[in-house]
């Protein structure tokens, strides 16, 4: 409880209905008393979690179906609030088909669960099942997240991933093995062979008695980024690892994290996944690196393998050959970070994200919502839509090719392949038409927020024509009804409603809205959840089968510069694929967001904020803290001064970057740099300024002459005028060189300060736009 308080705004938390601060515990000692509490533990305990589903919410986390009991395990995973990364190492368990009786513990198990209610939504409509938390003795893995899992005989195996907080950043090459009987864990140790190196972002999937890895990305303090292309396959008979070696001349799938890879009929298949490659022209893009969404289906054929000695897997063979596989039917867009699960003989693909570059740098993003199918047999995609409920019977696509309809006639009329025979062929193989979601669809559709502070802020909605018309393509379902009130302003007190209209902020034209399909404001101006029928568009979500239904749970979404981690959770039958079934609504719009978006993209309601922390400008100055204050210093916890150093420090660099542009301003002046025949270039020498501006320097030297002719009555010769315009430029480069030579460190000092401000910022978002 004390960590969902910390991380959310509850309706508890709030006097007469104004939002408070959030509670300023830190979530770190919280972790750490978990991991001391595992420490002690002799056997393994298990205890149900206080929340409907696991809070505070996390991505890049593994859910893994064990077939002997039908329960999924849940490990790792991290929480991202926009000050810090938290990462877990969590093990929890999920029994989706658990039903809530009237006993003593299910209504213990629902007193737990009304923490969660909200205000139009009850949480005894959604059959959340029963999640479980794990506490396991020791040893067990450290915290971690966009590792892998795979099952193996009553066995868990988790194998690397990354550890990056704001003290820590660190990739794991470790093997650990869950034992789901004992509720235990144990690491692997590697009895020979070559494993893999440290990584994160990779893939694995287990085949007979041998688990395969291949991709990821490997991030390094004082080394480029590297991403991998190789296949590490681990026997769980001998605990041996053996790298299948191919030759320079070899056909493999470019290096990549973030793809989506299963087996199939003994052959392993991989789609898509992201990278980065460095630019290799010179001039001003050079060795920049350039994100690459990968849209390439490779297969690897596995049966090689069966023969190979009992040593290990292709001791002494040739590893088999990968073949690309050309994309036909209707096949999904561009994109990365997409979530897939193996089904019968069917990769299906749900969600992704295609950035782009825009102006400036800024990351331009469209997410997707869209589920695909990839047919390993027929080699064809199809896009899974929901089916119309109306009409009653099945609806088959006629085909002339004789070898499909002979695939079809083996369908046979078995319940389980009805979503195979319900599938239309596309005529032609094309590209499917996916309309995702854009930043301005993100922003009506996810416009409001919680920050640290408690204040409700508001969305930046940019109206680029001006005419105040809404653009009803861009504003959510639950939007295109009647004109609602808008959420409260500055001048507005929350509670209160006024007249949809466009407000001038600044420069820029605001379309406020007052609900979206995520959240809406309630007459008292607090958060809660408006009521979805499908899934919201994500990347990295938790995707998983049990029987014929899929299960999607978690993901994020960027709405510029705000990351939303989403915890809902849906499935659907893939028998019938009439409709998606929430089975938890989610608690997004109760999340707290304590980081800024630099685009200045936000509109505070200004309730229960700090006026002053809201203006603060590049001229902003903290006042210094005093080491001697001591009572002052008492009274302040660990994070409160944490926040206080580091405004502090960036006082003090705005300070100084503030002092560079004024001494840069002052020495412009004094050197009147607008006039270039009067100021050298950075670089020049003396006698290549004077080239460049002789003409001048003869026309100074003739007007000096000619003052000294009318004092003396003699008049110099074309070589002494121009012997005196050198000495005239010679006189002026000594006079400017020192103030030259520091212009250039303080315009070299703006320039690094930039680009080291923009790295910083790239940074915090790199690891995660790897891992897509």
């Amino acid at each position: 409880q004390d960590r969902l308080n910390s991380l959310s705004i509850q309706d508890s938390d709030r006097d007469d209905g104004k939002p408070q601060k959030p509670q300023e515990e830190s979530l770190d000692s919280i972790l750490a008393s978990f991991r001391q509490r595992t420490k002690e533990l002799e056997m393994a305990v298990q205890e149900p979690i206080d929340t409907s589903f696991p809070c505070p919410p996390r991505g890049n986390f593994t859910l893994t179906l064990c077939p002997t009991n039908g329960l999924f395990y849940m490990f790792g995973g991290e929480y991202y609030d926009g000050s810090e990364n938290l990462v877990f190492d969590e093990l929890l368990r999920w029994n989706p088909d658990f039903k809530a009786d009237n006993n003593d513990e299910q209504e213990g198990a629902n007193e737990n669960k009304s923490d969660s209610t909200d205000n139009n939504n009850n949480i005894d409509s959604y059959d959340t099942g029963k999640w479980t938390r794990i506490l396991t003795p020791a040893p067990t893995p450290p915290p971690r997240c966009a590792h892998s899992a795979v099952f193996h005989n009553d066995g868990i195996y988790i194998f690397g991933g990354e550890m990056a907080t704001a003290e820590k950043y660190h990739h794991y090459k470790d093997l650990w093995r869950l034992d789901v009987k004992k509720n235990t864990w144990e690491e692997c140790k590697s009895r020979g062979g070559s494993p893999p190196a440290a990584r994160s972002g990779h893939r694995a999937v287990a085949w007979r008695h041998y688990m395969i890895i291949f991709g990821g990305f490997q991030e390094e303090l004082r080394a480029d980024t590297r991403w991998f292309n190789d296949v590490h396959i681990f026997d769980f008979q001998t605990n041996i690892w053996c790298e299948l070696k191919y030759n320079k001349l070899a056909r493999l799938p470019p290096a990549r994290s973030a793809c989506n890879m299963t087996v199939c009929a003994d052959a392993l298949f991989i789609y898509g996944g992201y990278s980065k490659l460095k630019n290799a022209n010179t001039g001003a893009g050079a060795n920049k690196s350039e994100g690459i969404t990968h849209i390439d289906c490779w297969m690897l054929p596995l049966k090689p393998l069966i023969n190979a000695s009992k040593s290990g897997p292709l001791s002494g063979a040739s590893p088999p050959s990968w073949e690309r596989i050309s994309r036909k039917g209707e096949y999904p867009s561009q994109r990365a970070g997409t979530s897939a699960v193996l089904h019968k003989n069917k990769l299906l693909v749900f969600g992704g994200v295609l950035d782009s570059e825009g102006d400036q740098h800024k990351m331009e993003s469209v997410f997707y919502d869209d589920l695909f199918a990839l047919d390993m047999e027929r080699r064809r995609w199809f896009a899974m839509r929901l089916k119309k409920t109306s009409g009653g019977g099945r609806r088959r696509k006629k085909k002339d090719n004789q070898d499909d309809s002979k695939v079809e006639n083996d369908g046979g009329n078995d319940s389980d392949n009805s979503e195979e025979e319900d599938e239309e062929v596309p005529q032609n193989d094309a590209e499917a038409i996916s309309s995702g979601w854009d930043l301005d669809k993100l922003r009506h559709d996810m416009f409001a927020f919680i920050d640290g502070n408690g204040n409700i802020v508001y969305e930046k909605i940019e109206d680029e024509d001006g005419d105040g018309e809404d653009d009803s393509n861009k504003i959510g379902e639950e939007e295109k009804t009647k004109e609602a009130p808008d959420p409260p302003t500055d001048a507005t007190p929350v509670g209160k409603t006024v007249t949809k209209e466009k407000k001038q902020v600044g420069v820029k034209n605001v379309d406020k809205i007052d609900a979206s399909a995520v959240m809406q404001v309630d007459s008292k101006g607090l958060p809660s959840t408006v009521t979805r029928h499908t899934p919201l568009p994500r990347i990295n979500c938790a995707v998983a089968i049990k029987g014929n239904t899929l299960y999607i749970y978690g993901g994020v979404v960027e709405v510029g510069d705000r990351e939303v981690t989403l915890d809902d959770c849906w499935s659907i039958d893939l028998n019938k694929r009439d409709k998606w079934t929430c089975i938890w609504p989610g608690q997004m719009h109760k999340q707290v967001w304590k980081g800024v978006d630099d685009d200045d993209s936000y509109i505070s309601s200004d309730q229960g904020g700090d006026d002053d922390e809201d203006s603060l400008d590049e001229d902003f100055e903290l006042d210094p803290i005093h080491e001697d204050d001591v009572n002052n210093d008492e009274k302040m916890t660990e994070e409160e001064r944490k926040k206080a150093k580091k405004a502090a420090k960036k006082a003090k660099e705005k300070e100084k970057r503030r002092g560079v542009r004024h001494e840069i301003t002052e020495l412009k002046e004094k050197l009147g740099v607008d006039n270039a025949q009067r100021t050298p270039q950075m670089g020049e020498s003396v006698a290549e300024f004077y080239a460049r501006t002789t003409e001048y320097w003869s026309v100074e030297a003739a007007k000096s002459a000619g003052v000294a002719a009318a004092d003396s009555g003699e008049r110099l010769s074309t070589k002494e005028l121009a012997r005196e315009g050198f000495l005239l430029a010679k006189e002026r480069y000594e006079q400017l060189k020192p103030m030259l030579q520091r212009l250039d460190e303080l315009e070299a000092m703006q320039q690094e300060g930039a680009e080291e401000k923009h790295k910083k910022k790239d940074k915090k978002k790199s690891s995660k736009k790897d891992r897509r």
